[in-house]
């Protein structure tokens, strides 16, 4: 039997980020000074009881818990974990620790990006989103009046650890939310894990131990190669914003009830109508993707189907929304689209083709 190896690294401009992969939970060791260890955990109400029973917890080590859930991602928890780190006199050697998704992950990273003008980051993510997708690469936000990540860096962990057993208790809504994140990557960069969702339908809903922990090694390395190539957003990595655009203005508009995952799958299933209508993406593949989409229980329909609203006016709220997302440029909204899988570009689309996809 082959074995897999327990880690990978990549480069970014703020140095080496060292990925660990672990069949426990377990937080990085650190080393006591003084009789005081120079570190600040980070976690949620939810991820709490895991993070004490995790091996290698510290007692000494202050804690910060967030409230739970994307209504949490904003400047007063920001603020919350500066605070508790200067009440503990943490100076520009001390370390904060995520412990949790990708909200706890990306406030966390963006407090370390700050506090003293940076200080050292580490990652332990607790969800199939937040291994996959986004605890890896940089990027660090909170919400702001509304809009999605509104307020943010670009700064890269020192090391990421994955502990897939933390995936056991994990809500069904979260795990679903995830798979689209993989799905996502797979259709940008790797054919094989796209076959996965094809044919291994059974063991990907139930949770398969060697299943899952494969597709998030492939999709985390897939983006992790991405990110070394285009750290900063100025090229290829806006490709990894595909289905995010229409994903953000619903979440904004459902006011983050909707999971990030969700929304990104059916971002995705509008993004292939709006390449339909501009004969880009083959017809086959649309076909195809959105099949998968469907088979998994994500929405495909043009409104949203937890969303009670007229289509006119649903149209008008999310095209609104997606007027403000950050890749937009001279005030035209700007869609990563796909030819066929592999294939991507981004383009400028007028409001009228959106409206269409949205009705």
């Amino acid at each position: 039997m082959k074995l897999l190896p327990q880690s990978f690294s990549f480069s970014t401009p703020h140095g080496t980020t060292q990925v660990w992969y672990s069949d426990t939970i377990r937080l990085p060791q650190l080393s006591e000074k003084k009789g005081r260890v120079d570190a600040l955990y980070v976690c949620d109400e939810h991820t709490l009881p895991l993070l004490r029973q995790a091996e290698y917890f510290s007692m000494q080590v202050p804690l910060v818990v967030l409230p739970a859930g994307d209504e949490a991602k904003n400047l007063d928890s920001l603020t919350l974990i500066a605070e508790k780190a200067a009440e503990y006199e943490l100076d520009r050697h001390a370390c904060f620790i995520a412990f949790g998704g990708g909200v706890v992950c990306d406030i966390t990273a963006l407090a370390a990006s700050l506090y003293m003008r940076g200080i050292q980051c580490i990652l332990v993510p607790t969800t199939v989103l937040a291994m996959a997708d986004a605890s890896i690469g940089g990027k660090t936000a909170v919400n702001l009046s509304g809009y999605k990540n509104l307020i943010g860096t670009f700064y890269a962990a020192s090391s990421i650890h994955l502990c897939f057993p933390v995936l056991r208790s994990l809500p069904e809504a979260e795990y679903r939310s995830g798979l689209a994140e993989i799905l996502k990557t797979a259709v940008l960069y790797d054919t094989e894990l796209y076959q996965m969702f094809l044919t291994q339908h059974d063991e990907i809903i139930g949770r398969d131990k060697a299943c899952i922990s494969t597709m998030i090694r492939r999709a985390a390395e897939a983006k992790a190669q991405v990110v070394e190539r285009d750290f900063t957003e100025q090229g290829e990595r806006a490709f990894l914003n595909f289905g995010h655009t229409f994903a953000h203005a619903l979440e904004s508009l459902a006011h983050f009830s909707i999971p990030h995952g969700d929304a990104v799958a059916w971002g995705m299933s509008r993004a292939l109508a709006v390449g339909l209508r501009l004969q880009l993406t083959d017809k086959n593949y649309a076909n195809s993707l959105t099949a998968i989409l469907s088979c998994y229980g994500w929405c495909t329909t043009p409104v949203y189907f937890s969303i009670l609203s007229n289509t006119d006016s649903f149209a008008d709220a999310i095209i609104a929304r997606m007027k403000k997302d950050k890749k937009n440029r001279g005030g035209m909204i700007r869609l990563v689209l796909q030819e066929n899988i592999l294939k991507t570009q981004v383009r400028e689309v007028d409001t009228s083709i959106i409206r269409e996809v949205l009705i």
